[in-house]
């Protein structure tokens, strides 16, 4: 006996078993989440989730995302990331002459002051 030949009709729907399966597949999972949400468990799940969202609210306040986005969409990333330079100490100091290194290390240093000025507010 086929597939085919042992499906059922339901308003029109052919049912398999492989549908029959996946459907208790779905049952058993509801089941489980049932067993292991708690009170103490969705107020976990509702904190993370508050963090994450006012931590992404952040950043879409911010020039960060459309900033970030741009730079890793540069082909010369893209590159960068297939046959990654080796750059020594010698290397370091001369990418400090190139201008988009400057604007890069001045971004991430600001960064790196605001979370060291927020520790002190939190």
């Amino acid at each position: 006996m086929t597939a085919e030949n042992n499906t059922d009709k339901i308003s029109g729907i052919e049912i398999t078993p492989t549908d029959v399966e996946a459907i208790l597949d779905l049952v058993r999972t509801a089941g489980i989440v049932q067993n292991y949400i708690n009170d103490e468990t969705a107020r976990g799940i509702a904190r993370l989730m508050s963090t994450v969202l006012k931590i992404t609210n952040t950043i879409m306040s911010t020039d960060l995302v459309d900033v970030m986005e741009r730079g890793l969409q540069d082909p010369a990333l893209d590159k960068a990331l297939l046959q990654p330079p080796k750059i020594g100490i010698g290397g370091l100091l001369k990418q400090t002459q190139d201008e988009d290194f400057q604007k890069g290390m001045g971004i991430m240093i600001e960064l790196i002051k605001a979370l060291g000025r927020a520790t002190k507010d939190g």
